[in-house]
């Protein structure tokens, strides 16, 4: 015989089962004629070293930083295959048209203040034309003190090299309180600091808009002449079960911070590429998109001209009934259900509706498999 303890495990075990199961109801609302603004493209950045893209349509590309200290083992002012090699990615990612992010890594720099002064002077010279931002990266293991005497003869070095370069950092996670410290000191001794820039490890999803509004407070406190621009110059995530809906919503909240660009490192991004691939796909213009209950289900919604197209992630099973006002009555749309998965979006139904307002659907959304719908007019 089983000891009543065993019982009530097993009871426990099929109550959790069941509940973890049983998919919950989530109302969706979407309005389709209410634009609320155009999703900015400070999204679209990755980190990358050669001179091949994995997506088009990127609006910025952040330079491995390796491949800047591999050029930086030759001689200054040489033309070795480092040097090749930097120039040959800086030259494909513009041809590209995307604008170009390059780190100057602090982990790299010389002794002698004077020897890295002239490198960086020969690195911006050799570039300007052709690299949007010049980063001073900083280094976790360095002191601060080091970090910022660097900082300092880096940006007037940066500035012999070119005199309109967009230099700031410096690159690390927040934790590691270097910015606060640049900041003082650029504003203390009048440093130009054009961007301020950290690096983001997500978890919840919830991180780039609350990593945004940190660094916001920080700005607030110091009166600069011209405020510095926003960036997110690295995130990632280490992979777990909820990759999917935990990338999707760190994607989201990249939109809704005022940041002038961000930076996937898709290497440490299971999720990433396919993540960034579904939002390639959603229109320009956002429009209202209302979860009751909160928390269950996620998404944004979208027009791309007459097109509504709306992108769902679930961190548990859910059924989303979705009402989409503003149809047009009468009028007969294609309506299209994708899966996005980890290696294609895959269409799994095609429909011919005859829109009502508003008009009803119904679809399933798993956590590991986000959903990608379209309704396109066709009269």
């Amino acid at each position: 015989m089983f000891s009543p303890q065993f019982i009530f495990a097993v009871l426990i075990l099929l109550f959790l089962s069941s509940s973890i199961s049983v998919a919950r109801d989530v109302e969706v609302l979407v309005e389709s004629r209410k634009g609320i603004g155009l999703i900015p493209a400070s999204w679209r950045g990755i980190r990358h070293g050669t001179d091949t893209l994995p997506l088009e349509g990127l609006s910025w590309v952040r330079i491995d930083p390796s491949l800047v200290v591999t050029a930086w083992r030759e001689k200054i002012g040489g033309g070795g295959p480092g040097w090749v090699a930097l120039e040959r990615t800086i030259d494909s990612v513009r041809s590209q048209g995307a604008r170009v992010f390059l780190p100057l890594p602090t982990a790299a720099a010389p002794k002698s203040q004077e020897t890295w002064c002239k490198r960086i002077e020969d690195t911006v010279r050799r570039t300007a034309e052709r690299v949007d931002r010049f980063e001073i990266l900083a280094d976790p293991t360095q002191s601060v003190d080091r970090y910022l005497d660097l900082y300092e003869a880096g940006v007037w070095a940066a500035y012999q090299g070119y005199h309109k370069a967009s230099v700031g950092g410096p690159g690390t996670a927040l934790g590691t309180n270097v910015l606060s410290p640049l900041m003082r000191r650029c504003s203390d001794r009048n440093l130009p600091l054009s961007f301020v820039s950290w690096r983001v490890k997500a978890q919840t999803g919830e991180e780039a808009e609350d990593s945004f509004s940190r660094v916001e407070v920080l700005l607030d406190r110091i009166d600069f002449r011209e405020r510095p621009a926003a960036i997110v110059s690295g995130w990632a995530m280490d992979d777990r079960p909820d990759a999917p809906a935990v990338t999707l919503s760190f994607l989201y909240g990249l939109t809704k911070a005022n940041l002038e660009a961000s930076f996937a490192e898709l290497e440490g991004l299971t999720w990433g590429l396919a993540a960034m691939q579904a939002y390639e796909h959603l229109g320009p213009v956002e429009i209202p998109i209302m979860f009751d209950p909160k928390g269950e289900l996620s998404g944004v919604a979208t027009l791309q001209e007459d097109d509504v197209r709306i992108l769902l992630w679930a961190k548990r099973m859910s059924t989303a009934n979705i009402f989409v006002s503003g149809m047009r009555w009468g009028r007969t749309y294609e309506y299209v259900r994708s899966v996005v998965g980890l290696r294609r979006t895959q269409v799994v139904e095609t429909l011919e509706l005859r829109a009502e307002d508003p008009l009803l659907l119904e679809v399933s959304v798993s956590p590991g498999s986000p959903v990608f719908l379209t309704l396109t007019p066709r009269n």
